[in-house]
């Protein structure tokens, strides 16, 4: 892909039109913008608009409609624990990557938009893994935006962001194409080993939720977590070795990413990943020879860390003793 054209592209925008009723807190015509910008963007890429039945579609401009019953929010009684919109982010995105033809694709939510392309060359730009690692063809990008490092103040696994991936196609079918959770074969392990965990631990964030299901349709020996802060320092090196040899977490405003309103910050969350700590696992674990050059805002990030998750850690062991 190293002449890539973006006619070897098609983006998934997956969920709701704009607003509807119960979710009114994005700006209005955030679909519409978001799918302008990719015709801005990536001139030659295939739309495709993973939607539900009665949404307003007026003045939209995409090549392709795919319409799916929307699966309501989860509810299995037996797993009441699991992300009440998981069936939704599942069904939508099945139902755009399984009309894609392009060798490569993006998954983009419809409340997000682009503010440019790098994350193409991005894409390309880390090629070395760890062979024993490697489980996609190619490195998938991530935004950091919400991609979580750390949590009340510590580390914290398997929780990237939902907003954005960007990869060849059959990689991003192996992290989006699993069963609806009351059809996942792992569902009933994961729910038995949350309910033995004690009352006082932090439940696991969404985002663990959804990763935990395809990194185990991935590798069977996955560990399951009983909680937010269930893994040992084995656990987080063997996090860190996947990060690095097939991922790529960058940051949205160099990678071409706009956010919703509601996501954007002044300073980036000190529980973030960054790019900069993205490519540190990366010289350690993949290629010791890349410089990674002097940043001031990772060092501000990295002070700002030095004080507040300390605190952040602190409150935590007091709210739940």
């Amino acid at each position: 892909m190293r002449e890539q054209t973006f006619e070897q592209i098609s983006v998934v925008v997956q969920g709701p039109v704009q607003n509807y009723q119960g979710r009114t807190h994005h700006e209005e015509g955030i679909t519409q913008r978001c799918l302008e910008s990719i015709r801005t963007h990536l001139p030659g890429a295939k739309i495709i608009l993973s939607t539900w039945p009665d949404q307003d579609l007026a003045g939209l401009m995409y090549d392709q409609l795919v319409i799916s019953q929307d699966p309501g929010s989860n509810a299995v009684a037996e797993l009441p624990q699991f992300p009440k919109n998981y069936n939704r982010q599942l069904v939508s995105t099945q139902a755009g990557l399984a009309q894609v033809t392009t060798p490569y694709a993006i998954k983009l939510r419809s409340d997000n938009y682009l503010i440019g392309n790098e994350f193409v060359g991005i894409q390309q730009n880390f090629p070395k893994s760890e062979s024993e690692q490697k489980v996609f063809a190619e490195k998938v990008v991530i935004n950091s935006n919400l991609f979580r490092r750390t949590s009340h103040g510590q580390t914290v696994l398997m929780s990237p962001s939902d907003f954005f991936y960007f990869g060849t196609t059959e990689d991003l079918k192996k992290i989006w194409q699993q069963p609806l959770i009351e059809d996942q074969p792992i569902a009933e392990e994961m729910s038995k080993v949350m309910k033995s965990a004690s009352t006082t631990s932090c439940t696991l964030e969404a985002e663990q939720f959804y990763c935990q299901i395809w990194l185990k349709a991935l590798n069977p020996s996955t560990k399951v977590m009983q909680h937010r802060f269930d893994y040992t320092k084995k656990d987080i090196v063997a996090w860190e070795r996947f990060l690095a040899s097939n991922i790529i977490i960058a940051d949205p405003e160099t990678m071409g990413l706009g956010l919703r309103r509601i996501s954007k910050r002044k300073l980036k969350r000190a529980n973030e990943f960054s790019h900069i700590d993205w490519l540190k696992l990366y010289k350690k674990y993949c290629d010791c020879s890349i410089t990674i050059a002097k940043d001031y805002q990772q060092w501000s990030l990295e002070i700002r860390r030095a004080f507040k998750l300390p605190l952040s850690n602190l409150s935590s062991r007091f709210k739940h003793k």
